[in-house]
């Protein structure tokens, strides 16, 4: 009867109503995730400007293995609403369990190859002589994290696709309270560090992680997949890769960002490398209501797609397009103005706070470009089209930004390292505005001729 009521909901109810309940919790989730980002900034600067620079430097491993785990998650989970839409749960379930096996796999690998070359890894990070001691200290305990981190990401994403996003948001919540509550106990009155910091989220991720597998446990969720053994599931990872592919370059591109800005900023001084890592995670911070919607969005356009209802999913991506730009514009407004004092927050630095508001400001000056962006990804990986998809999350972060983050700081030095990002956002709001009235609107009206 649940089921019945969730599919209804989904292939039914107003689209706006619904993408708003969806929204909310989904936001929210992703909200304490970045708070306890900041969270472990804001403790760790206490350490010393150097201390803060490390975990700077750490900063694109948790950014590389949420590309695994949005890979993973949201392309099950594309493939999971289009199969509920069609009511077939089998086949949900199987695609559930595959992802979930395959992110205790990788992650596990990931945390092996990484503990045998930590030293490696932080130079690849960008990690200077300075910074290495420290940065080690922060690394080891957050690589054991990894598995847990790796299925804390996919299993929400199930959940989420499920239409079961306020128990996708409790999971994540609960860990987040921990990783915050626990990070002064473990830095400061246990003496452990900048360590502290890392082995809090090594324990909140695991909490975060067996809260939202009860939800198969205690079968909250309407799937089942672990009651049986599906070997077949081990096969489908190259169906939920493609599927996810968007989310690969969109994060994953992400990550490889964070290493060049780092490379970058190390040139200049400590100072210039927390002040782009704090930066990175206010925009995270903000990003999270932007990525929220469009999450919200994808199991409606999911469940309409395999229900067969062209008109909703169209719907429902316009409303999402339209309130995530409106709550960016909203949410940048205020880091305009207060840039400095929100950098300052973290560490009272004269020259981070410098650095940090001017790069703040330029990020957000082109904040509302994401709401386009971000929701146009995520509809196309919702409907399957996986290739378009693949190339607009590539877009940002590869096509346009790697040009620049190494023409503009050659040309203009600091200051056209903290323009590169804002730079290429720009011009990929301009390819996601063309492909959106060439690609997406023809594929419409092609379809309605048809009809």
């Amino acid at each position: 009867m649940e089921n019945d009521v969730r599919y209804q909901k989904m292939t039914k109810s107003p689209v706006g109503k619904t993408i708003l309940e969806l929204s909310l919790p989904n936001t929210v989730g992703l909200l304490v995730i970045a708070a306890y980002s900041l969270a472990d900034s804001f403790f760790v600067s206490e350490l010393g400007t150097a201390a803060g620079a490390a975990i700077g430097v750490v900063f694109p491993l948790p950014v590389l293995i949420q590309a695994v785990g949005y890979t993973l998650g949201l392309g099950a989970g594309s493939r999971l609403s289009r199969a509920l839409g069609k009511r077939d749960k089998d086949t949900a379930s199987t695609l559930a369990a595959s992802a979930i096996v395959w992110a205790l796999i990788l992650g596990g690998g990931i945390c092996a190859v990484g503990l045998w070359k930590e030293e490696a890894l932080l130079h690849l990070f960008g990690a200077s002589k300075e910074t290495m001691p420290l940065s080690l200290s922060y690394l080891t305990p957050l690589l054991w994290a990894v598995p847990a981190m790796c299925a804390t990401f996919v299993i929400s994403q199930l959940l989420r696709a499920e239409g079961l996003a306020t128990y996708s948001m409790i999971g994540l919540a609960v860990g987040s309270i921990c990783n915050i509550v626990l990070d002064p106990i473990l830095i400061s009155r246990l003496g452990m560090g900048i360590a502290g910091a890392s082995t809090a989220t090594l324990i909140s991720q695991i909490v975060s992680a067996l809260i939202l597998f009860s939800a198969y446990v205690f079968h909250k969720s309407a799937l089942r997949p672990f009651a049986k053994i599906r070997l077949g599931a081990l096969f489908l990872l190259g169906k939920i890769f493609v599927t996810g592919l968007p989310s690969l370059f969109r994060q994953g591109l992400s990550g490889v960002a964070t290493i060049l800005i780092n490379h970058a900023a190390k040139e200049y001084s400590d100072a210039a490398v927390l002040a782009l890592s704090l930066v990175a995670r206010v925009f995270l911070l903000v990003f999270s209501l932007c990525l929220g919607i469009g999450q919200g969005m994808m199991p409606v356009v999911g469940y309409s797609h395999g229900a067969g209802n062209e008109k909703r999913q169209k719907d429902a991506y316009r409303f999402a397009v339209r309130l995530s730009s409106a709550v960016m514009l909203g949410g940048s407004l205020p880091l305009l103005i207060w840039s400095p004092e929100v950098i300052a927050l973290f560490r009272d630095d004269s020259e981070v706070i410098r650095i940090g508001a001017f790069a703040l400001r330029a990020q957000c000056a082109i904040l509302f470009t994401h709401g386009l962006v971000t929701c146009t990804i995520l509809y196309l990986q919702a409907i399957g089209r996986a290739f378009l998809g693949t190339v607009l999350a590539a877009a940002r972060q590869g096509f346009f930004f790697l040009p620049l983050v190494f023409f503009l700081p050659m040309r203009f030095g600091l200051l056209g390292l903290c323009l590169a990002q804002p730079a290429a956002d720009a011009v990929t709001f301009l390819f996601a505005w063309i492909l959106k009235q060439k690609r997406i609107k023809r594929k419409s009206r092609l379809q309605k001729q048809s009809a």
